[in-house]
């Protein structure tokens, strides 16, 4: 289960709780529906249609249910690789009893979040607000019209009985308090979407950041790497924050904390190093022992991470990570179609019905020994075949805590050598282990993780100059608009929801950043074109007076009103990243529509910064665009591309590159082209310095 830790609710509701957790069980009163979940396209739905819980889908059919028969809905979401999803339903929503007590007393609704993460983000804040954390299963009570009164995750069969008499029985009996309650909770949420316009400029400081990052680093495990001393997520806007922060202003405890972080992650279990890959989050502070799924959007992400970390620090291993990644994503996760699947189940399904999490990863010390043989007694040492990298049930995690040089240096071979070893022996590994019952992979493609794995794609292009990440990244665009682009439509999931369609915000968002990747990696000012032309859909479609995006295009069967979010969490919020998308769109078309809406939208959250820096990491990343000189390089000329390329695989995040080898309307270009000679113009806001035909000299004029 993930946590999400917030404020807990006013104390007055906690006689109204106690009331729940101890009101007397009532008899049980049966009746029997039809499961509607059969002909979803989901997976996670499918994998709960025999389930004898009258389950619907989310739609209208549902709510009007409840509403004329004056029922409670039960709404319970989830994802098909959650494990504890998963065992709530073995425990629970299987059993011919539980079914009863939820058929007789709810209308039962089943979510999944990837399909609709508007239902998953709107009961989130309800969930965090009314107990003060969250995460999957999230299992929601609410009102007929879909207000929450109740939420838990994970809750154990006989306790989650009790709750559903509970909740059922005071809603009959004291029906006035339930509905108090329930407005107590409505009127939150909306207080925590409230956001007001703010006007007032720009006034983002080296200092202001620096007393932010400072406090963000508090938070930091300066032994272990990551964030906390618990469970341990990657939070990739937390490690490219301080990349780029300390990098900005030469902080070297900062900087030394980024490397360490990627280190542990790259040895760590977390990290599949015999197919490639990385899993959801550990359950240790030492990065040891996974919880075992593995999701896109994580590896999408880290492929940006590994890519930028090379760039600054140079560290080979960094380097390999993002070859790990592109293998697995080809191995495991593309499609016929190029497109990239959801997840990877952490549990192994066998065929007697029962479920172990994690069996199809971990490692006995009796088959090391058969399959190794000689190779065995390195390759424990490695790997840590000892305490050190035990689990359970006899089993073992690989676990790395010998740097590669290290080890190399005391088998008494080179470093290539011992790559050549350990190559061949994860291959052997790697055969052996694909006999195993393979963990379910939910092929859902969800357009907004095709944008952040494309992204990541351009990124590793950047950085290593290798075109089979360009070429990537260019075959899942194809793919995108072929499949799930109607002019500016977007759909969010290769499923169908035939009823109340929606568009979503994050899909938007992440794929016009996505476009302006594509830019940056071949110069194609199509590209930019695109980017722009999906920017106005969104302002026309999303943007709300106050400044920011909303959620999604219809939600009117949401309870509350219009859902915005800010924050960023293991994904940084769309409204964030579409910050930094108006910002660069500024910069290379000149549009200063594009510039008053990032600046008001910076502006406007920067007391959320303050108040919970922690949650707003890419938005305290996104505004050291604003704090210092953002240099536009426009590079003209006929060796406009290949410097442009070359300038592109240095880290310099606080600027951005137009090049054109022929004349172009560009804005960043107009006027400036000479078929004789490539010119770099260094330039703020589109004041330029003297132009120069160097990357020395060009480097020169920006002061790094």
């Amino acid at each position: 289960m993930k946590i999400i830790n917030s404020k807990k609710m006013n104390e007055k509701w906690l006689v109204f709780f106690f009331f729940l957790l101890n009101f007397p069980l009532n008899n049980i009163i049966s009746q029997s529906m039809e499961n509607k979940l059969g002909n979803e396209s989901s997976l996670y739905l499918k994998q709960h249609a025999s389930n004898p819980v009258n389950w619907f889908p989310w739609g209208n059919e549902a709510l009007k249910e409840a509403q004329k028969n004056d029922k409670l809905l039960l709404i319970s979401v989830g994802y098909s690789s959650c494990h504890w999803c998963h065992v709530m339903e073995e425990e629970s929503f299987e059993k011919i009893d539980v079914a009863e007590v939820m058929n007789s007393k709810f209308i039962n609704v089943k979510v999944d979040r990837e399909e609709r993460p508007d239902i998953d983000e709107i009961y989130m804040k309800a969930l965090v607000l009314m107990t003060g954390s969250g995460g999957w299963p999230m299992n929601i009570i609410a009102l007929p019209d879909g207000t929450p009164i109740w939420g838990g995750t994970y809750v154990p069969k006989e306790q989650w009985i009790q709750v559903l008499n509970q909740v059922s029985e005071f809603y009959k009996t004291r029906k006035e308090d339930v509905m108090e309650y329930a407005r107590s909770v409505k009127d939150g949420v909306k207080k925590e979407s409230l956001i007001n316009p703010v006007e007032r400029s720009v006034d983002y400081t080296l200092d202001f950041q620096n007393k932010m990052a400072n406090k963000a680093f508090t938070f930091t495990d300066k032994v272990n790497g990551g964030i906390g001393n618990g469970q341990k997520f990657p939070l990739p806007s937390f490690i490219n924050f301080f990349l780029r922060f300390s990098d900005r202003v030469k902080n070297q405890e900062m900087s030394a904390f980024v490397k360490n972080t990627l280190m542990k992650i790259s040895q760590g279990g977390i990290n599949d190093r015999i197919e490639g890959g990385f899993h959801r989050y550990t359950v240790d502070n030492l990065w040891h022992i996974p919880h075992f799924e593995k999701m896109l959007y994580d590896n999408a992400q880290l492929l940006s991470v590994f890519s930028n970390a090379f760039k600054v620090f140079g560290e080979p291993r960094f380097k390999e990570e993002l070859y790990n990644i592109y293998g697995f994503l080809e191995l495991k996760m593309t499609g016929k179609n190029d497109l990239i699947f959801s997840s990877i189940s952490a549990d192994t399904n066998y065929k007697d019905g029962t479920k172990e999490e994690g069996d199809f990863y971990i490692w006995k010390e009796k088959e090391l020994k058969e399959l190794l043989k000689n190779d065995y007694d390195w390759v424990s040492k490695y790997y840590n075949i000892n305490q050190t990298g035990y689990w359970e049930r006899e089993s073992y995690v690989f676990y790395q805590t010998i740097t590669d040089n290290q080890f190399a240096l005391d088998l008494g071979i080179s470093l290539k050598e011992f790559k050549n070893k350990l190559e061949k022996v994860n291959k052997t590994l790697f055969v052996y282990r694909e006999k195993r019952i393979q963990p379910i992979i939910d092929t859902k493609i969800v357009f907004s993780w095709n944008a952040l794995t494309l992204r990541g794609l351009v990124d590793a292009y950047k950085s290593t100059g290798d075109e089979i990440f360009l070429n990537k990244a260019i075959a899942i665009n194809k793919a995108l608009e072929k499949i799930m682009i109607d002019k500016y439509q977007i759909s969010h999931t290769n499923g169908s929801i035939s009823n109340n369609r929606v568009l979503f915000f994050e899909d938007y968002s992440y794929y016009i950043d996505a476009l302006i990747g594509l830019y940056e990696a071949t110069f194609d000012v199509n590209w930019i074109k695109k980017a722009s032309d999906f920017t106005d859909f969104v302002n026309n479609e999303f943007k709300e007076e106050n400044g920011f995006y909303k959620f999604s295009s219809n939600q009117e069967l949401l309870y509350s009103d219009t859902l915005i979010n800010l924050e960023d969490g293991v994904t940084p919020s769309a409204n964030s990243v579409m910050n930094f998308n108006l910002f660069r769109l500024y910069h290379y078309l000149g549009r200063k529509d594009f510039s008053e809406i990032a600046n008001n939208m910076i502006s406007g959250v920067k007391d959320k910064i303050q108040e919970r820096v922690t949650d707003h990491m890419f938005w305290l990343w996104a505004s050291l665009n604003y704090s210092d000189k953002f240099f536009e390089l426009a590079i003209s000329g006929p060796d406009a591309f290949k410097k442009g390329k070359e300038l592109s695989f240095r880290y310099f995040p606080n600027s951005l590159i137009a090049a054109g080898n022929k004349p172009s309307n560009l804005y960043l270009l107009k006027d400036r082209f000479f078929k004789d000679e490539t010119y770099i113009y260094v330039c703020v806001d589109n004041t330029c310095k003297f132009p120069v035909t160097t990357i020395k000299d060009a480097i020169k004029l920006m002061d790094y």
